[in-house]
């Protein structure tokens, strides 16, 4: 039993010997003159390098803006015409009328359009339900529309109106006809654009 153990010592320490020597190099065999004198290979070089690399992931694409107490993303309720075209979210004045008190304009890409009155700037963004974070805006169920807004009062016809949270100088109106929100719109107090 010692003699076995004492075997296994001596492999295990050949084999670590083995595995910890240096190489001996090979002899040169590119020299093409035999008059010239023998010169040792050095040992070979091995030059690991490491590469780090900072990998980062893409900025997130920008919020998709939405409806809200004071106006539509970056479109709010009182700006000047000017500050509206600069918020390069509304399109030229599609009224057709000249622009004495108010024009009319596209929200680009949405299907929802504004008012900017002289006097009083952006006066009344009408949005459909895509535009809405909550899913109200014209195309939705009233049934939806009176879950979602708990304030409505009941207004002129087939009408409610809802105040803005947090903004008291605006208020929602919306038109329902068969069950549905026909129109959707945040005014401001006061607006003078349309009835």
């Amino acid at each position: 039993m010692n003699r076995s153990i004492v075997l296994v010592a001596i492999a295990a320490a050949l084999g670590l010997s083995a595995c910890t020597s240096t190489p001996t190099p090979a002899p040169d065999t590119t020299a093409t003159s035999s008059s010239a004198p023998s010169s040792a290979t050095p040992p070979t070089t091995v030059v690991t390098t490491v590469v780090t690399q900072t990998v980062t992931n893409p900025p997130p694409p920008p919020a998709k803006p939405v409806i809200g107490s004071f106006g539509y993303g970056g479109l709010k309720l009182g700006m000047t015409l000017q500050q509206a075209q600069d918020a390069k979210l509304i399109g030229p004045n599609i009224s057709g009328e000249p622009d004495t008190f108010c024009t009319f304009h596209d929200i680009i890409g949405t299907g929802g359009r504004a008012y900017v009155s002289k006097a009083k700037g952006v006066s009344s963004i009408f949005f459909t339900a895509d535009m809405s974070s909550d899913g109200i805006g014209s195309g939705a169920t009233e049934e939806k529309l009176k879950v979602e807004y708990t304030n409505l009062k009941p207004s002129i016809g087939s009408s409610y109106t809802a105040t803005a949270d947090g903004n008291s100088n605006a208020y929602f109106h919306f038109l329902v006809g068969k069950g549905m929100v026909t129109t959707a719109v945040l005014n401001i107090n006061g607006q003078d654009c349309h009835s």
